[in-house]
């Protein structure tokens, strides 16, 4: 069994668009998320966010355009015939000039979106060899034996890369890492879509160390690949684990009862108590396939414990979330 190491992982930085972090060199025109000064390929101090230069190329184009008014305007007003048509052109031309001031500084955000979306166009294979080049330079560190800088490197990457080969190259370094409730870790961004038993077993840690991580994504994909789960080595009790995240909040009972149902039964006796009251909340609980299974299960074991027995008539049975 391979050692796991104990490691400090930086907090991984959100940003409203996976964009955001993406940079460009100024010199050699290289796209990167992980350089912060230094171009990777060029080593110039040239590098800039993505954004700026769209913004920059935009102000040019709106500048063009205010200079063509500016041009129409001094050719109408030198070709005038007398000062009232001087004064008519001059007059509407600052008009039309302040018109298209006030139309560009609105339109400005969509205008920004459109020349990102052209340059992400023009740019495509740029983009994807410099994203590429990105990856390169993670596994080189990860040789380099600096496995978490390796795993933050490939995070930024896997914001603006989907596929499951980096997905399982993340998960693997996790696999390697002493994973513990304060990190900073995620798992939607991480799911398949086939089976993976590396995936599976990291949803099992989770399912130990962060429930809250365990969410809709999480429980289809499990539920889908049941079968093969159930094969592994330690397949049942990560079953076992992911329902005991379901029990979190009442609306995954509602969604899932079915996986409730076959894992009830070994459940933990605190995930237990927390279906229990839960099921005994809800409205017209008999109704229920589950409420049926849970209380086969309370009265064989727990309906002379002590805490059931106390927190039985407890207020708060309505909140959605331990």
């Amino acid at each position: 069994m391979m050692k796991k190491l104990p490691i400090l992982l930086n907090p991984y930085i959100k940003t409203r668009y996976p964009y955001n972090k993406l940079k460009i060199c100024r010199s050699c025109n290289h796209f990167t998320v992980l350089g912060d000064a230094e171009c990777p390929v060029c080593g110039k101090s040239a590098l800039q966010n993505v954004e700026a230069r769209a913004a920059s190329m935009l102000q040019r184009t709106m500048w063009k355009e205010r200079l063509i008014v500016v041009f129409i305007m001094v050719v109408g007003f030198v070709m005038s015939e007398s000062t009232m048509q001087s004064g008519l052109i001059t007059a509407g031309g600052m008009l039309l000039l302040a018109l298209l001031w006030t139309l560009q500084r609105r339109s400005t955000p969509a205008l920004l979106l459109l020349q990102l979306q052209k340059i992400f166009q023009k740019e495509a294979y740029t983009l994807f060899a410099g994203l590429v080049n990105d990856r390169e330079t993670a596994i080189q560190v990860f040789h380099d034996g600096d496995k978490p800088l390796a795993y933050e490197m490939l995070r930024e990457i896997g914001a603006l890369v989907h596929t499951d080969q980096l997905r399982l190259e993340q998960i693997l370094l996790l696999q390697s890492f002493v994973l513990r409730k304060d990190m900073d870790l995620m798992l939607d961004p991480l799911l398949m879509d086939h089976f993976n038993p590396d995936l599976v077993e990291y949803i099992g840690e989770l399912a130990k160390i962060r429930r809250d991580l365990l969410k809709e994504n999480t429980f289809r994909y499990v539920l889908l690949h049941e079968a093969q789960i159930l094969k592994m080595e330690h397949g049942e009790s990560i079953l076992v684990g992911v329902a005991g995240a379901a029990v979190r909040m009442k609306r995954y009972i509602t969604l899932y009862p079915y996986l409730l149902m076959r894992y009830a039964r070994k459940l933990p006796k605190d995930r237990f108590m927390r279906l229990y009251r839960i099921i005994q909340s809800s409205p017209n609980p008999s109704s229920s396939p589950l409420h049926q299974e849970v209380m086969d299960i309370y009265n064989e074991r727990y309906k002379w414990d002590e805490d059931f027995q106390r927190t039985s008539k407890v207020p708060g049975l309505h909140m959605d979330r331990d």
